[in-house]
């Protein structure tokens, strides 16, 4: 079975060949040629999700063998215009050496769009890059949150509206240049960076989430973190923003279950926090998964839903 960008392929040489007018010289043209199924997976799951390792393409069940899949990402990144790229580092401390991280090119960005359409969306990257090399855990942390974020609503017929992260960027208008797209307007200028923000289309209504991902045990920084969450909820601030008349909440996710714990007592011995109890939902990185998804807990040690 080919592939549809293949597909496309094949078609564009049909009309070549009909048409009696050659290509100016100086006109980018694009092969799709040789683009496997699995390659057009890799390249659709990058323009999802932006940045992902081979091991996150392995969870989207791009492919079940991890030398395959590599060999695959190899021949996208080897082609004489290369389709995707990828971060290299180096090996940390702790964990070893660290996955490489995989993006779209901008040659595949003009593929995709030629072949599904300009209003096609796709995530990549527009500029440097090194960033990545600052919040490496953190980033990966984020991206497999979207990843079961949108594997569970894709499982149980809902629409992720959007899901916007902190290093998706849009331009401020101002000096400045850009603010990250999971920005929340506190007022004038002045913002709320969530790690993500995200719209669930439920069976009753839009729900909107901030998302945030918390590396670390300092208890301190998430309890200041959440405390400018509080203060943005009570002046109904992301609900405003997006054209909402009810609340939203936030999402508190933790790279270890203690860090977890920790912060919820923290959270539950301020008063100031006991109204919005149902607003803030935690789980633990070792929580996270798909068939668990909708069942988060309040900081009191109850169990609370996603909705």
């Amino acid at each position: 079975m080919k592939s549809k960008i293949n597909q496309s392929f094949h078609n564009q040489k049909a009309k070549q060949l009909q048409s009696k007018h050659k290509m100016k010289s100086n006109k980018t043209t694009i092969s799709f040629d040789r683009i496997s199924l699995c390659q057009e997976k890799v390249l659709l799951a990058l323009a999802k999700y932006k940045f992902l390792t081979t091991g996150q393409l392995l969870t989207l069940a791009i492919m079940s063998d991890r030398a395959n899949l590599n060999k695959q990402i190899a021949e996208l990144r080897n082609r004489n215009k290369p389709l995707i790229g990828s971060i290299t580092f180096g090996v940390h401390p702790k964990v070893g050496k660290l996955e490489s991280v995989h993006y779209l090119t901008t040659h595949a960005v003009f593929l995709l769009k030629d072949c599904f359409g300009e209003d096609f969306f796709i995530r990549y990257p527009k500029g440097n890059n090194g960033l990545f090399q600052q919040d490496y855990f953190h980033r990966i942390n984020t991206i497999t949150i979207h990843i079961v974020f949108s594997s569970w609503a894709s499982k149980n017929n809902m629409d992720l509206l959007f899901f916007r992260t902190y290093f998706d960027k849009l331009s401020s208008g101002t000096a400045k240049g850009y603010r990250a797209e999971s920005a929340i307007r506190i007022q004038g200028q002045e913002y709320l960076i969530a790690d993500a923000l995200c719209l669930l289309q439920t069976p009753r209504r839009e729900e909107l989430y901030a998302i945030e991902m918390y590396n670390g045990d300092d208890t301190h920084r998430v309890h200041g973190s959440l405390f400018a969450h509080l203060q943005a909820l009570k002046n109904g601030q992301p609900s405003k923003q997006f054209g909402l008349n009810y609340g939203s909440r936030v999402l508190c996710v933790f790279e270890k279950e203690n860090y977890k714990i920790q912060a919820m007592k923290r959270v539950l011995e301020d008063t100031r926090f006991a109204t919005a109890k149902s607003h803030f939902l935690f789980k633990s990185l070792q929580e996270l998964s798909t068939d668990s998804f909708f069942e988060w807990w309040l900081f009191d040690g109850t169990k609370g839903s996603l909705f």
